[in-house]
């Protein structure tokens, strides 16, 4: 897989390259690549001025290379990822080209002579948009030659610190000020460290775990009896068929020291709760009897799970009490974009298991997108023999170029694909936890793998003299001209929704999932189908010209594509899905009666406007506002804290935690927008009429190549997730049925609302700090520690963490790190960080100012 096949695009740059090309030997391109040291510094996100044709947002950034020996070799070149596309280059010694995507050349130009031994020689460039996480600053730059087997440049590879666990990048320069961390010279985001924190972070207050558990139910009644030891353990007795539905939950109350035996305290399920509400339930825990009444195996269900989240690790013992409890929402969901990076099957296996934890009940799972394709369909070997993988293959015949830093080895943990079994092995799983799986294969933008697993296949079939049947899944059209590009920079990742074998793939896809769901008696009751981010394709395409003029009232393309669709996907019984953008451009008159609409827009720019026009339709709509659901976005801006920063800057536990999804532009009073500015939203002209359908957290992966880093950015914000999905609190402003103009002034959320916000907040920070980081911990999850607040306050140390519970170190000027005890405070310290519980890892070290 790391060998180069050389492509046209290559042919084209190494034969314009103006030099006298000295071809290095596979020993010297390997010695090349071992020793060569690239640098990457962002000089500034915000430089005072940006050249043609980007003027209005750029940033500035300097590669520098060096080697400790001479090399006198000129006929190489390095691919390498840059997120946004490098426009503007000095010149010089080398240039740079963007290819396509992420992916960029950088070779010699004819002024380049050779390196001189410990001599740096750098390259300084504009690219467009904006940049300022240094987790999107990608790794595993490629060194290449003509007939040689291409290498990853060892100084591009990323480390891991032995404290925290977390990546760390030797190739990146330290981020140091505002000028890296600031998109543009009217962005104010703050630097949160820790005196940043230390002034907006609110202390914890509370000295033990209250009496309660996440998600917090509808009411909890402490009974006047004697406390209840679960240590002893439970005895379920009762229906057979139902308690076999119950494997799940009890399985995970015996690692949490709870087990199921004969000695344990009798529970007795009856389903005779009667309330429409299927997930509900009542629980009364008694010293000599446990209590479950439901109408339906998920209550009994749930109720166990809130056993779980009453105890902690460390203690089994709980007051007698009573719990009556029903979910806010019907949708309570999960994103997973296994498509960009791919997640192991024991990450989903591992996540069913924690959203289940917390009574998540959806688990949307993105199959498929431009940098990969994740699910075996049988009779379509290509899929997953070509679309599963990246390397440096410029034909694209055995794999998908290396985008987002993928590097070289086809078995990294980015590449790969679940097998039917793995799948089927995953939707048991999922029904077990009472999850309903909802598979999304993006189409019609966002399917380049697909279109280049299917064009293989073409050239396969076509080579053996079967065009006819090549022709038959084919997705793109020859003589289709269109020049696009894609918001993530691709020109050929639109499927054409014009041609006859678009829709033949599609059916046979869909047939092929729906397939996997029978082998698995699962049911197959939602498909997503994407529909988003279509870029301007289709414009010079002759059979879209041909419709056009056949069908001269078509309002739009996409709009014709997801109509398209979904009949097909209504036909085969299934409810439709899609987000929010792609469903605007339908004619609603032409969907099927059960439509999904995940709602995305950000709600600094009007985003509950697309979700109440939606509900307004009839449709069920799932809120997925990127401003405070994306979990790819950084739980706080700082440059180290990974993640996407396009629609957020902070997303931490706290903010998800303080949504208030029913009332979508009251937000406008209490945050700001991307760039640190008040805003308002206007409801006064698209009032909501139909309740939404609930709430989703995404996980999307550009920027995340491993399992851990993927659990760092889901937990604990799932907590919070959950906590929202199930629970509405009765601080949350209600929504204003007329219609309302909020702002900053507006001051319809009260100075009382924001005290019982306030309080609601110091229960869950210390259920999260005192009981549910351990539990997190116990099963193996790589969650976040939370950063540390902490000032020179009166000549001493003063620091505190967001969650009680958890040990907090500080470093000394010698460099050695010390218990922080706030009774004897020391006098001065360089940095300080979080200890997990039950657990030997640090968190991310802030500096003392």
């Amino acid at each position: 897989m790391g060998r180069l096949v050389l492509g046209l695009t290559l042919l084209a740059c190494l034969t314009s390259m103006n030099v006298l090309a000295v071809a290095p030997t596979q020993h010297e391109l390997d010695t090349l690549a071992a020793n060569l040291s690239v640098k990457y510094k962002l000089i500034s996100a915000k430089p005072k001025a940006c050249p043609a044709p980007h003027q209005s947002q750029c940033y500035l950034s300097r590669l520098t290379l060096e080697v400790p020996f001479n090399v006198s070799r000129t006929d190489w070149s390095i691919y390498f990822s840059q997120l946004m596309p490098i426009y503007l280059s000095d010149g010089g010694e080398f240039t740079i080209s963007h290819l396509n995507g992420d992916m960029h050349q950088l070779s010699p130009t004819a002024a380049f002579s050779g390196f001189k031994a410990n001599t740096p020689l750098s390259i300084e460039f504009y690219t467009q948009a904006s940049q300022i996480t240094r987790s999107e600053f990608l790794p595993n730059y490629l060194l290449a030659a003509k007939d040689l087997q291409s290498r990853v440049i060892k100084s591009t590879q990323v480390g891991k610190d032995p404290d925290t666990q977390l990546e760390t990048q030797p190739y990146l320069a330290p981020f140091l000020t505002l000028e890296q961390l600031q998109t543009s010279q009217d962005d104010v985001t703050p630097w949160m460290g820790a005196q940043y924190l230390y002034h907006h972070y609110q202390r914890p207050t509370l000295r033990q775990a209250p009496l309660s558990l996440i998600p917090k139910p509808q009411q909890l009644t402490r009974l006047n009896q004697p406390e209840v030891n679960l240590a002893q353990g439970i005895k379920l007795t009762g229906d057979l068929p139902l308690l076999a539905q119950l494997d799940a939950v009890t399985s995970r109350l015996a690692r949490l020291g709870i087990a199921h035996n004969a000695q344990g305290i009798p529970v007795a399920v009856s389903l005779d709760l009667g309330t429409q509400v299927n997930e509900a339930y009542q629980l009364t825990l008694k010293p000599s009897q446990i209590t479950i009444r439901a109408n339906s195996a998920r209550g009994v269900f749930y109720a166990l799970q809130s056993i779980a989240g009453l105890v902690s690790l460390d203690n089994l013992v709980v007051p007698a009490l009573t719990i009556s409890d029903a979910p806010r929402y019907a949708f309570r969901g999960m994103h997973i974009d296994v498509a960009r990076n791919f997640r192991s099957k024991q990450f989903i296996l591992d996540t069913l298991e924690q959203m289940a934890a917390y009574k998540l009940n959806k688990l949307h799972l993105h199959l498929a997108d431009d940098e990969g394709w994740r699910l075996a369909i049988n009779g379509l070997p290509e899929l997953t023999e070509v679309g599963a993988t990246r390397c440096l293959d410029l034909t694209e015949q055995h794999c998908l170029s290396p985008q987002l830093g993928a590097g070289l080895d086809p078995k990294s943990a980015i590449n790969g694909f679940y097998s039917a079994d793995d799948y089927i092995e995953i939707l048991r799983a999922a029904q077990a936890h009472f999850i309903e799986v909802i598979p999304s294969l993006d189409m019609p933008g966002h399917s380049r793998a697909a279109m280049v697993a299917m064009e293989a296949r073409f050239a396969r079939l076509q080579a053996q003299g079967q065009t006819e049947q090549g022709n038959e899944y084919r997705l793109v059209e020859p003589n289709d001209t269109t020049e696009y590009r894609s918001i993530q920079h691709y020109n050929d990742n639109t499927l054409n929704v014009c041609l006859p074998a678009t829709y033949r793939f599609i059916d046979k896809v869909l047939d092929e999932v729906q397939t996997l769901h029978q082998q698995a008696a699962v049911p197959f009751n939602t498909y997503h189908i994407g529909a988003d981010e279509t870029a301007g394709a289709w414009v010079n395409s002759p059979s879209c010209l041909a419709l056009k003029e056949q069908q001269p009232d078509l309002h739009s393309f996409n709009g014709y594509f997801i109509e398209k669709v979904s009949a097909m996907v209504a036909k085969k019984g299934l409810k439709v899905a899609g987000w929010s953008d792609g469903m605007s451009d339908v004619n609603v008159a032409n969907m099927p009666d059960n439509v999904q609409s995940n709602a995305w827009a950000t709600l600094s720019e009007n985003g509950h406007t697309v979700a109440h026009q939606h509900a307004n339709q009839g449709w069920d709509v799932v809120l997925s506002s990127p401003d405070v659901t994306y979990f790819d976005f950084p739980y706080q801006s700082h440059p180290q804290e990974p993640g996407n920063h396009w629609a957020s800057r902070a997303i931490d536990s706290k903010k998800v935690f303080e949504f208030m999804p029913d009332n979508l532009p009251a937000h406008a009073e209490i945050w700001q927008s991307v760039k640190g500015h008040d805003y308002a939203a206007d409801d006064r002209k698209t009032v909501k009429k139909k309740p939404f359908y609930g709430i989703q957290g995404h996980l999307w992966s550009e920027l995340m190549r491993s399992d851990s880093q993927a659990e760092y950015m889901m937990y604990p914000r799932l907590l919070a997730l959950a906590e929202r999905a199930w629970h509405q609190a009765p601080w949350e402003l209600a929504y204003n049925r007329q219609g309302a103009l909020y702002n900053p002034q507006s001051g319809q959320f009260t100075s009382a609302m924001q005290q019982q916000r306030a309080d609601d907040w110091q229960r869950f920070a210390a259920l999260v700090g005192y009981k549910e980081l351990a539990k997190l911990s116990h099963a193996g999850r790589f969650y976040r520690i939370p950063s540390v607040a902490a000032a020179i306050d009166n000549k001493q140390l003063d620091a505190f963490s967001p969650y009680p519970g958890l040990s907090i170190e500080y470093q000394d000027e010698a460099g050695l790190w010390h218990v922080y005890d706030p009774q004897n405070p020391p006098q001065s310290a360089q940095q300080v960080r979080a200890v997990a519980p039950h657990d030997t890892r640090k968190g991310r070290p802030l500096l003392v100012q």
